[in-house]
């Protein structure tokens, strides 16, 4: 009889509170992985109404206080990245993700005037092609 009070008491009610705990890693997982998948899909384009190179890329899971651009040596990176913290009454779980992406610029554009914009989870990247290409080739004086 004490076998019995074991194997259809303590255990099954071990087992049940494993089993719904695991359920709820479970759950807590695929939400992070769901949150943090970052499905950057692309598109490069230009546009010849406003004479500019575009990127746009469709970002989910972020907000542009988590995005960051820059240029370096003929390139342009973009990166994203963030950070969730979520506290429950009997557990916490910290996740975080991130993403890059660069491109080359073409030679003919204005390094110096790019804009960005950020709306419904598409970040788009203006970058002016210049009307006067800079020069790449420059003659050196012999002295």
């Amino acid at each position: 009889m004490n076998n019995d009070l074991f194997d259809n008491g303590f255990k099954h009610n071990v087992w049940r509170d494993f089993e719904q705990l695991f359920q709820q890693f479970n759950y807590k997982m695929s939400q992070i992985q769901s949150s943090s998948n970052f499905g950057t899909k692309g598109r490069r384009y230009f546009d010849n109404q406003t004479n500019n190179y575009i990127i746009q890329l469709k970002v989910n899971g972020l907000n542009k206080e988590n995005l960051d651009i820059s240029t370096n040596n003929g390139r342009i990176f973009i990166k994203g990245r963030v950070k969730k913290i979520q506290n429950t009454a009997h557990s916490s779980s910290t996740s975080s993700g991130s993403f890059s992406q660069s491109f080359t610029l073409p030679y003919d554009v204005d390094t110096d005037n790019i804009n960005a914009s950020f709306n419904n989870n598409i970040l788009t990247v203006s970058i002016p092609k210049l009307k006067q290409p800079k020069l790449q080739i420059r003659k050196i004086t012999i002295q």
